[in-house]
């Protein structure tokens, strides 16, 4: 494994942004002093392995307690081969023009031309087996009837029951079926063998990298350990408070180590009132929002009688509650609302509790 990349490797488009923001907070004056970051960014696939993850934060003293866990075979299997993974869509009378088009001549050849689809479809699943084979289905120019090779080859996944054996270990095998395959035209016979081999490739590829999926949970996941509160309801953008400066600069050094143009950017917020509204405003609403959810829920299991969720339902009260007596210590804001509605669902929770107390009797 080649050694991580240092601060001083990084481009220097990078290393000019960094600057011009570190610049900007240590430029605060007594007047205006740092209220916290706004968070944002962008994650792409690289060539990360767990290996490099966990050090890389021993590093950079990140609390290896939030890694993700080791990658799995067998999840890399069913992420591969599952509806998200390896499929083609070509045209009959031309096969390799599978890769990307514009929107409209897709249309035009859904709607004009005879097409093909090659799929991965689940067939058993055991103890020790899982098997899924590729099937092709065929469209015909009028959409109307639908047609299946269903065995062009075969997926097997094989799990390791060894001793010592990772959780989830196994071994991937993949096998056309060669006399099904020869009876299609010859055009058509190579993209499906292609098809076969990116499968394998991507299973060896995930088995060995985190996508830039697992890498962008990994961020997502340390940034809400922050008590970050989302700036924007659909997040990417997150408002950290000034006590976590120097964490967020170690999340910044981790992302410039992952693939090509991943980056993350810390933008300084001055403590007055506009941005301190801001950030309050983010929070309420969407406390709020988790609050009115939990008293459906809560409304809805006490209708049902399912008193077992009572529980969870609290965990979740919870949750609200810490980050209400949190922000408003950090924020020097009452969050008077915030916590009306939190005595209105406490009240609620205590209404299911006493109703689970009745049916007892």
């Amino acid at each position: 494994m080649s050694a991580p990349p240092s601060p001083a490797q990084h481009s220097p488009e990078r290393k000019t942004g960094d600057a011009i923001f570190d610049s900007y907070t240590e430029s605060m004056s007594a007047d205006a002093p740092l209220l916290g970051h706004l968070v944002l960014y962008s994650i792409f696939d690289g060539e990360v392995t767990h290996s490099d993850l966990g050090l890389w934060f021993r590093e950079l003293g990140l609390d290896e307690d939030l890694l993700p866990p080791p990658l799995r075979n067998v999840d890399v299997f069913e992420r591969v081969t599952g509806p998200d993974g390896v499929r083609v869509t070509y045209p009959l009378d031309d096969p390799s023009a599978t890769g990307p088009a514009s929107r409209s001549s897709r249309r035009r050849r859904k709607e004009l031309e005879p097409s093909a689809t090659l799929m991965i479809r689940p067939v058993r699943r055991d103890a020790d087996h899982l098997v899924r084979h590729v099937v092709r289905e065929v469209r015909n120019e009028k959409r109307i009837s639908l047609t299946y090779d269903t065995r062009l080859g075969v997926c097997i996944f094989r799990r390791d029951h060894s001793a010592g054996s990772a959780e989830g270990a196994g071994v991937l095998t993949v096998k056309p079926n060669d006399a099904a395959i020869a009876k299609l035209p010859a055009a058509e016979q190579t993209t499906v063998r292609e098809m076969l081999a990116a499968v394998e490739r991507r299973y060896l590829h995930r088995c060995t990298y985190l996508t830039s999926d697992k890498l962008r949970m990994v961020i997502r996941t340390y940034v809400e350990h922050l008590s970050a509160i989302k700036v924007r309801p659909t997040g990417g953008v997150y408002f950290v408070h000034r006590q976590h400066a120097q964490i967020l600069g170690a999340l910044r050094d981790l992302v410039s180590r992952f693939g090509r143009g991943s980056h993350f950017v810390r933008v300084p917020l001055p403590d007055q009132e506009e941005m301190r509204q801001m950030i309050i405003r983010a929070f309420t609403t969407k406390a709020k929002d988790d609050l009115d959810k939990l008293a459906a829920d809560i409304a809805a299991a006490q209708r049902a009688k399912r008193f077992d969720e009572a529980a969870r339902l609290y965990e979740r009260f919870t949750v609200v509650q810490q980050a209400t007596n949190e922000h408003s210590e950090l924020l020097s804001a009452s969050l008077e609302d915030t916590r009306a509605a939190l005595q209105l669902v406490k009240m609620q929770f205590g209404g299911l509790l006493a109703a689970d107390g009745s049916e007892d009797e």
